[in-house]
């Protein structure tokens, strides 16, 4: 497959929307968890401790989540610009079967390396 026919880049801003869609709503649904900090913590120092580690947690997801929204947000980008497919790096094409398992890649293989 060549990732340059219009079909097949179509298809990959399909699945980039879809994806970032699902990654806004996950954002959404950690940002309204971690909002219940209205709450005050329990002075249980086992029970807080637990709410500690699992807003951790959140927050590692949301930063996982925003910085593949943000490679996603660009790949949209580079698809409206014309410049998908090319590595960022030296200018070569980016296999289909990278782009396959990385939508959003911005490297070719060897670049990455």
């Amino acid at each position: 497959m060549n990732i340059s026919t219009d079909e097949a880049l179509r298809a990959t801003r399909s699945q980039l929307v879809a994806r970032g869609e699902e990654l806004r709503d996950r954002i959404r649904r950690v940002r309204q968890d971690l909002s219940r900090t209205a709450e005050p913590l329990s002075k249980d120092s086992s029970e807080a401790a637990i709410h500690v580690e699992s807003d951790e947690i959140l927050e590692t997801i949301e930063e996982s989540a925003l910085s593949e929204l943000a490679s996603i947000d660009l790949a949209l980008e580079r698809i409206e610009a014309g410049t998908y497919a090319k590595c960022d790096d030296c200018g070569r094409e980016i296999p289909a079967e990278r782009l396959r398992l990385v939508p959003h890649a911005t490297r070719c293989w060897d670049c990455q390396r």
